[in-house]
C-alpha cells in the first residue's frame, strides 16, 4: 500500500511540467523558510516588548515603593497636628494635598492593573487599588473632621489605626508586586535564552526535513501538519467542556510544537486562575473581617481601671477581686485563642463578664438577666456579638431614662437560625432615629460624623461576611419603653451543617 501511495505521488509529479515543479518546489521551500524567519522575528520581539514592559512598570512601581508610604504618613500628620484640610496643606505647609496623592497612585496602578505580564502582579495592583480607595475613605474622614474643637486625640487614633495601618499594607503589596514582577522578569529572560537555541533548532531541522520531504513525498506535509492541528482542536472541545485537565503532546520540533506546548501553559493557567480567584475571595473577607474585628475596642478599660484603684484606696478587697476576675474572663473570651467564632455560651460568658463589671459602676440603674435554652449554648456565633449590644442598651437605652433599668438576653430557635435578643426596657428610640438605624444596616445611608451606631453596624456587617446576606441583626423600639435588638445567625452546628 506505501508502495503503491509513492508510486501514485511519483505519477503525479511526473505528469507535472518542469515550471510547475519548480514554482510548487520553491513554495514548500521558499514559503515555510521565510515563515519561520517571521516567527522568529515575532517571538523574540514578543520577549523584548515584555521584558522592556516589566523595566517600565518596576520602574514606577519603585518610585511609589520609595516615596508613597513616607509622604502620605508625613502630610496626613501634619493636617491633624496643625488642623488643616486636605485642600490647605500645600498652601499652609508646601506638602502635597494627600487626595492628589491617592489619585496619582490609583492612577498608575489602574495602569499595572492592566499593563502587569504576570496574573499575581495584577491581582496584586488590584489589591493596592481597593487599599487606595480605602485610604481615600479615612483621608476624608479626618480632614472632614479636623478643624472640629475636641477632635484631635480621636483623628490621632484614625492617624494611627487606619492610616499608617492601610499605607503600611500598601506598602507590602508594593514589595509583592516587585516580587513578582522581578520573578517574571527573571522567567523572560530565561524563556529568551532557552527560546533562542531551541527555535534555531527547530528551524534547521524543519527545513531538512521540509527540503526531504519535497524532494520524497509532499503528503507526509500535509499529514505532520494537520494531525496536531486535529490533537488541538479535539483538545480545545475538552477544554470548552470544562475538561481543564487536558494536556496534548506534539512530538514535532516546529511552531506547532511550540503551541501545543502555549496550549498546556494555558490549560495549567486556567486551573490556576480559578484557584487564585477562590483564593482571593476567601483573603478579601478575612481582610474585612479582620479590619471590621479590629475596630471593636473595649474602652471601658480604663474606667474599669479607674474602679480597681478606687476600691483598693477603700480597701475592698472582695470586689477588686470580683472586679478583675471579670475583666480577666472579659479578656480571654475577647483573645479565644486567635479563633473569630466560638461557641454560644462563651459569648455570653463575655458578655456576662462585661455586665458585671459595669455593675460595679452603675449598679444603681443596671440589673440584668439571661436566659438561654441549654440546646442553644453550642452554637457558633460570631466573637464579640453581643458585647456591641449590650453596650449599646447600657449608654444609649438605661442611662437615659435616669431610673433602675434591665437588660435582658434571650435566645430562641427559628427554624435554621438561632435569634439571640438583647432587650432592655430604657429610654427607647424616636421613630426618626430608628429609621436612621434600619437605613444604616440596610447600607441606604451613611454614618453620622460622631459615628453614632456604628457598633450595632459593624456587628450587622460582620454577620453578613460571614454567614450571608440572611444573617444580620433586627431591631424593634418604642420611645420611652425600651429596645430589642435581635442576632439572627445560623443555628446548626457545625458537624450538623457539614452533614446537612
Amino acid at each position: 500500500m506505501i508502495r503503491s501511495a509513492f508510486h501514485e505521488l511519483y505519477k503525479w509529479i511526473e505528469n507535472m511540467d518542469l515550471q510547475r515543479k519548480l514554482t510548487i518546489m520553491s513554495s514548500v521551500i521558499i514559503v515555510p523558510f521565510v515563515g519561520i524567519i517571521l516567527f522568529l522575528l515575532v517571538m523574540f520581539g514578543r520577549y523584548g516588548d515584555s521584558y522592556d514592559g516589566i523595566v517600565r512598570n518596576v520602574t514606577l512601581v519603585n518610585d511609589y515603593n520609595i516615596r508613597f508610604k513616607e509622604d502620605m504618613d508625613s502630610v496626613m500628620y501634619q493636617m491633624v497636628a496643625r488642623s488643616l484640610g486636605s485642600e490647605e496643606v500645600e498652601e499652609a505647609i508646601g506638602m502635597k494635598n494627600p487626595e492628589r496623592m491617592i489619585d496619582e497612585a490609583e492612577a498608575g496602578f489602574e495602569q499595572l492593573e492592566q499593563s502587569s505580564t504576570s496574573q499575581q502582579a495584577s491581582q496584586v495592583s488590584s489589591h493596592v487599588l481597593k487599599l487606595l480607595g480605602t485610604l481615600r475613605k479615612h483621608v476624608e474622614n479626618i480632614s472632614s473632621t479636623v478643624k472640629v474643637s475636641g477632635s484631635y486625640e480621636e483623628n490621632m487614633v484614625k492617624l494611627d489605626n487606619d492610616i499608617r495601618i492601610i499605607t503600611e499594607l500598601i506598602q507590602e503589596r508594593i514589595a509583592e508586586y516587585l516580587s513578582y514582577e522581578t520573578v517574571s522578569m527573571e522567567q523572560v529572560r530565561q524563556n529568551m535564552v532557552a527560546s533562542r537555541i531551541s527555535l534555531i533548532r527547530a528551524a534547521v531541522i524543519t527545513l531538512i526535513v521540509l527540503i526531504a520531504v519535497a524532494i520524497v513525498f509532499a503528503a507526509l506535509i500535509t499529514r505532520s501538519i494537520t494531525r496536531p492541528i486535529r490533537q488541538l482542536c479535539d483538545a480545545s472541545e475538552q477544554i470548552g467542556k470544562g475538561h481543564f485537565d487536558t494536556r496534548i503532546n506534539i512530538a514535532a520540533r516546529n511552531e506547532l510544537s511550540l503551541l501545543g506546548n502555549s496550549f498546556n501553559h494555558m490549560s495549567e493557567q486556567i486551573t490556576v486562575l480559578i484557584e487564585d480567584i477562590r483564593t482571593e475571595q476567601i483573603y478579601n473577607r478575612n481582610m474585612e473581617l479582620k479590619l471590621l474585628q479590629s475596630q471593636i475596642n473595649p474602652h471601658f478599660l480604663y474606667n474599669t481601671l479607674d474602679n480597681i484603684i478606687w476600691l483598693s484606696q477603700a480597701d475592698r478587697k472582695e470586689d477588686v477581686a470580683s472586679l478583675v476576675m471579670s475583666l480577666s474572663r472579659f479578656f480571654r473570651t475577647t483573645l479565644s485563642g486567635g479563633r473569630d467564632i466560638i461557641p454560644l455560651k462563651e459569648e455570653v460568658s463575655h458578655v456576662e463578664a462585661y455586665l458585671q463589671i459595669q455593675q460595679f459602676r452603675y449598679r444603681d440603674i443596671l440589673s440584668y438577666r439571661i436566659e438561654l435554652p441549654e440546646d442553644l449554648m453550642e452554637v457558633p456565633v460570631i466573637k464579640m456579638t453581643l458585647q456591641p449590644l449590650v453596650e449599646n442598651a447600657l449608654y444609649h437605652g438605661i442611662k437615659y431614662k435616669r431610673e433602675m433599668g434591665e437588660i435582658r438576653i434571650s435566645a430562641r430557635k427559628e427554624g435554621e437560625k438561632a435569634c439571640i435578643c438583647v432587650t432592655d426596657n430604657g429610654i427607647g428610640m424616636k421613630e426618626e432615629d430608628l429609621a436612621h438605624l434600619r437605613n444604616l444596616l440596610a447600607g441606604t445611608e451613611k454614618p453620622a460624623p460622631d459615628n453614632s451606631g456604628f457598633g450595632i453596624v459593624n456587628v450587622d456587617q460582620r454577620l453578613k461576611l460571614n454567614f450571608g446576606e440572611e444573617y444580620g441583626l433586627s431591631i424593634e423600639s418604642v420611645y420611652g419603653e425600651g429596645t430589642t435588638i435581635t442576632v439572627h445567625t445560623p443555628g446548626l452546628l457545625p458537624q450538623e451543617r457539614t452533614l446537612s
